[in-house]
């Protein structure tokens, strides 16, 4: 009997065997069951030996006990394991291992038998704790360094994003320096032939007709290029913030181009080129704003009459397939070099300085083009072997059904410039003054305020049949101003806001303010004379 209780004791040297090595040598000394525990260097408490149930549910005389048994030798106590009985325990002590026997008083051979090869099982189980710890420590170590390795490679791809974005940065430097040192360029060039002029008109004691006529021209062209310009900067200004509004209705498309090409027809012919149409020109109609479309196309014949050397031939024309138009525009000129096609339409990306800038513009207008041809819903292209083998662009869009004959346009009675009476509001002097003057030109009657107050005074005795109303006074501002002159008995005029605030919100909040409508400075002379002789029709034309 002693030798089996011995065998069953050695077997509990092997983890595989341990659970039911314990429960042989439990019953070969007559109990119930064996549990191991080892001793944790740590916490300096008992935890169950690897191989044996990880928990062991008793009570209060349970946990005491265990506490016991951290002394060596032999204790004997009744515990309450499980919590809701009661069962004799022996526990044997050694060298931080217990055997603790549950259930039944153990016969004293076999107990002796498992006491003395206790020291040994205690040296295994510390053996076996220790390659534990030692298998918790390498693999914390090798999560340690799987997350150093992480880390450094977070710290790599960051260093790389960092170095990119410092590239981008530096790249982005470099195109707005370029772009501000070319918009000082293009500003300077009409502001020197305007000096110019004036300066001339102020020397010329006999003005001789011919004289003062070609410097008016000259003017009249230097200031139109500046108003492009600042129209262009403004429009970018409202792409890159997403604040461009469309005003669609269906259009024919032939008719927009034609609009277009009148629109271009000075550059044309300046650098005598011969145009050419082709393609479609049957009743193909697009739902789009009317002005916008015009600009993507005029801009596009511009550029084609910009770039190609005088005499060239520039290609105008429709191609309609599955629901949808294509407008090309190709030309004779210097072509696009093939590393730029890709990035041509982004935004302060240019061709190379010695051709665009001995050939003016601040190219950012094929970003206006590109952007304004996906409000419609249609794309655009460029296409080009080389430098000097011209160029193709291509706006494609999405055609809509023919518009519905409407009802004929009310008729009214057009007023007589001499019949207009009109109050001119705006702060700045130079600008109240001239078009008052121009305005008396045509025939009508001005008077000029300087500030709101003034305006509502003037508005009582003179009883304008239009009024020209900054936004942007001092003190009562246009809007302010506006409802004021709204709330004035017995006035029956029509109430415009001129002003170089243009943003949808702008418009918005002069219309709740009882605008007829609004007008972004500045305004050529012939629309002022058109709104002028619509004014007796009840409406106002708008300006986009």
């Amino acid at each position: 009997m002693d030798a089996a209780v011995h065998a069953h004791v050695v077997a509990l040297a092997s983890l595989a065997t341990r659970g039911s090595a314990a429960q042989a040598v439990a019953q070969a000394l007559g109990c119930e069951e064996l549990a191991l525990f080892v001793r944790d260097r740590a916490l300096g408490l008992l935890v169950p030996a690897p191989g044996m149930p990880k928990t062991f549910a008793g009570g209060k005389l349970w946990r005491s006990f265990l506490q016991v048994c951290t002394e060596e030798g032999r204790h004997d106590a009744d515990v309450d394991l499980p919590a809701n009985a009661m069962r004799h325990a022996t526990a044997l002590s050694r060298d931080g291992a217990v055997a603790v026997l549950l259930g039944g008083a153990p016969r004293d051979a076999g107990l002796a038998i498992l006491e003395a090869n206790l020291p040994l099982l205690a040296a295994l189980l510390k053996a076996e704790q220790d390659c534990a710890l030692g298998r918790a420590e390498v693999a914390e170590a090798q999560a340690a360094a799987q997350r150093a390795h992480a880390l450094v490679g977070a710290l790599d791809a960051a260093r790389a994003s960092a170095a990119g974005l410092n590239e981008q940065l530096r790249r982005e430097h470099s195109r707005k320096d370029e772009f501000l040192a070319m918009l000082a360029h293009e500003l300077r060039n009409p502001l020197s032939p305007l000096v110019n002029s004036l300066g001339l008109l102020r020397m010329l004691k006999d003005l001789d007709p011919a004289t003062v006529k070609r410097q008016l021209d000259i003017m009249g062209r230097q200031v139109d290029q500046l108003t492009r310009l600042v129209d262009d900067l403004l429009d970018v200004s409202r792409v890159s913030r997403g604040l461009i509004e469309l005003r669609r209705e269906r259009l024919p498309l032939a008719e927009v181009l034609d609009t277009a090409v009148e629109a271009a027809r000075p550059a044309i012919e300046a650098r005598r080129h011969k145009l050419q149409l082709f393609g479609e020109r049957g009743p193909l109609h697009v739902n789009g704003d009317r002005v916008r479309l015009t600009q993507v196309f005029a801009n596009l014949l511009q550029n084609a009459a910009k770039y190609t050397d005088p005499g060239g031939t520039i290609s105008l024309g429709i191609v309609a397939d599955s629901g949808r138009a294509s407008v090309v525009v190709r030309d004779s000129g210097v072509g696009i070099p093939p590393s730029m096609l890709s990035r041509i339409f982004d935004l302060f990306e240019q061709v190379p300085v010695s051709l665009d800038r001995s050939q003016g513009g601040l190219g950012i207008g094929l970003t206006l083009v590109r952007t304004l041809a996906e409000l419609h819903g249609g794309h655009v292209t460029a296409h080009s072997v080389g430098l000097g083998q011209g160029s193709t662009f291509t706006v494609s869009l999405p055609l809509v059904a023919a518009p519905v004959a409407g009802a004929p346009a009310p008729q009214g009675r057009a007023l007589r410039p001499t019949d207009a009476r009109v109050l001119v509001v705006d702060d700045n002097a130079d600008a109240g003054d001239t078009l008052a003057d121009m305005l008396r030109f045509m025939g009508a009657q001005a008077r000029v305020a300087r500030d709101g107050p003034e305006a509502i005074t003037l508005a009582q005795s003179f009883a304008p049949d239009l009024i020209l109303l900054d936004i942007g006074l001092p003190g009562m501002d246009g809007y302010e101003a506006a409802r004021r002159l709204r709330e004035l008995p017995g006035l029956q005029m029509r109430l415009v806001a001129l002003t170089g605030y243009g943003s949808a919100q702008d418009r918005a909040r002069s219309k709740a303010a009882g605008f007829d409508a609004h007008l972004v400075k500045p305004v050529s002379a012939d629309y002022i004379e058109q709104m002028l002789g619509n004014l007796g029709f009840g409406e106002i034309l708008t300006k986009p």
